[in-house]
C-alpha cells in the first residue's frame, strides 16, 4: 500500500488521515486565547487555518511577547471551508494577501500598526496554493494548483492586484514558488501526493517589470515537491519532498541554472512539505507531517540541517517529534521558530540554541481548525517598498 501523509494536496483540496498522540503536543498546557493588543511595532505572527476537517478558515492574529512566545490575539474569518492557505506581504509590512485555494481567490488584507488586519477585496485566480513577492514589492506570484501555471500580479501603491500573466511553468501542478533576494529569478516546485514520479524544479528569468522572461532552469527533484526556500545570499534553493521523503538542493548559477549540492538529495522524514532557513542563512528546518493511521502511524518530526559553504546538508540537529508539522517560520532574529501542527490544530513555539537544537517554549491553539500547507506566516521588518500605482 502506498504510503499517504496527513495531509494530501491535491485539485479539489486536501485527504486527511487520524491524528496521533505525542510528548510535543501534549505539554506543556495550552494557553487560553485572549484579547488584547498585538505588541507596539506590529511583533506578530499570522497562522491561517484551512478548516479542512469542519468549520469555517482564517487568519489567526498572534502577539509576539518579549520572549518571544505567542499570545493570541484574534482571527480573521476567510469564508474558507478546506483551503486557506499561504500568506505574502508587502516589504513595507502595509499589506498582506492570503491564497483562499478552494474559493479560487486572494484575499487582500491592510495591516495595521498593532499587526490587526482588514480586509480590502478579492483577486480571483484559479487555486492560489503558494505565493511569494518580489523583493521591491511590485510583484506577487501565486502557484495555481491543479495547473501548470504561476499567476503574476503587478502590486499598486494602496496594496491592489492588477493581474499580469500567468507563467507555463513547464511542469504540471505547480506548487511552491520562491524569488531570490535580488528579485532575478523565480523557481517552481511540482506534483501532487497522488504521484509516483518524480518531477522537476523550473526557473524563470524575471524582468525589470517583474513579469516572467525565459526558463533558465529545468532540474529534477523528488516525488510531489511542496515549499522551497533560498537562502537569504541567493546561492542555494532547496525543495521538500512529500511523497520520497527527500530534500533536494541545489546552487543557483549567475545566469540562473540549477546544479545540485554536494550529498543531494538528502533523508527528509516521513513525508516532508514545510520548510524554513534561519535567517542567518546557516541552518534549513524541515516540518515532515507524518504518515498513516490508527497505531501504525509515523508521527511527524521537525528536522535540522545545517548548510555547508557548498550547499550541501548535514543533519545535526536532534529530532523533535510533533503529530503533524506542517507549517514553519523564524522569528526575525532567529532565536525562536514556530512550528503549526495540522493535526492537533496548535502551534509550538521553540528557542534555538547556539547549534540549531530546539527547546518546545509553549503550545498555543492555533484560534481555528487545521493549518495546513504554508500556515506559519512571519512579516519582514518593515522596510520602504517601491510598489508603484
Amino acid at each position: 500500500m502506498r504510503r499517504l501523509g496527513r495531509m494530501a494536496a491535491g485539485a479539489a483540496g486536501l485527504l486527511l488521515a487520524g491524528a496521533t498522540i505525542t510528548a510535543a503536543s501534549a505539554a506543556p498546557a495550552s494557553a487560553a486565547p485572549v484579547r488584547e493588543a498585538a505588541s507596539s511595532g506590529g511583533r506578530v505572527v499570522y497562522v491561517t487555518n484551512s478548516a479542512n476537517a469542519g468549520g469555517t478558515g482564517n487568519v489567526a492574529r498572534f502577539a509576539v511577547t518579549g520572549a518571544g512566545t505567542l499570545t493570541p490575539v484574534d482571527a480573521l474569518p476567510t469564508g474558507e471551508t478546506a483551503g486557506t492557505r499561504a500568506m505574502a506581504f508587502t516589504p513595507d509590512g502595509r499589506f498582506g494577501y492570503v491564497a483562499d485555494t478552494l474559493l479560487n481567490r486572494i484575499l487582500r488584507v491592510r495591516i495595521g500598526p498593532d499587526g490587526a488586519l482588514t480586509r480590502l477585496g478579492t483577486v480571483a485566480t484559479r487555486a492560489p496554493f503558494a505565493m511569494a513577492m518580489s523583493p521591491d514589492g511590485r510583484t506577487l506570484y501565486a502557484s495555481n494548483l491543479g495547473s501548470r501555471a504561476v499567476s503574476v500580479f503587478a502590486v499598486g501603491r494602496r496594496g491592489g492586484l492588477l493581474p499580469r500573466d500567468a507563467v507555463d511553468t513547464g511542469a504540471e501542478n505547480s506548487k511552491g514558488v520562491a524569488v531570490t533576494p535580488d528579485g532575478r529569478f523565480l523557481y517552481v516546485s511540482h506534483g501532487t501526493p497522488a504521484d509516483t514520479a518524480r518531477t522537476v524544479l523550473t526557473g524563470f528569468a524575471l524582468r525589470a517589470d517583474g513579469s516572467a522572461g525565459r526558463r533558465v532552469a529545468k532540474a529534477a527533484i523528488g516525488v510531489s515537491g511542496a515549499e522551497t526556500v533560498i537562502t537569504p545570499d541567493g546561492r542555494f534553493v532547496y525543495v521538500v519532498n512529500q511523497v520520497s521523503d527527500d530534500v533536494h538542493g541545489f546552487r543557483i548559477a549567475a545566469s540562473g541554472a540549477l546544479r545540485p549540492v554536494p550529498g543531494s538529495p538528502m533523508p527528509g522524514g516521513d513525508f516532508p512539505e514545510g520548510a524554513a532557513i534561519s535567517p542567518d542563512g546557516h541552518r534549513l528546518y524541515v516540518a515532515a507531517v507524518g504518515v498513516g493511521d490508527g497505531p501504525d502511524a509515523v508521527p511527524g518530526q521537525v528536522l535540522g540541517f545545517a548548510i555547508g559553504d557548498d550547499g550541501g546538508l548535514t543533519e545535526t540537529v536532534p529530532r523533535t517529534s510533533m503529530s503533524s508539522p506542517i507549517g514553519i517560520g523564524f522569528a526575525p532574529g532567529g532565536r525562536r521558530v514556530y512550528v503549526s501542527d495540522f493535526t492537533d490544530s496548535i502551534v509550538n513555539t521553540f528557542a534555538v540554541g547556539p547549534g540549531g537544537a530546539l527547546r518546545l517554549l509553549q503550545t498555543v491553539p492555533s484560534q481555528g481548525p487545521r493549518p495546513a500547507f504554508h500556515s506559519v506566516n512571519v512579516p519582514p521588518a518593515p522596510r520602504p517598498s517601491r510598489a508603484s500605482a
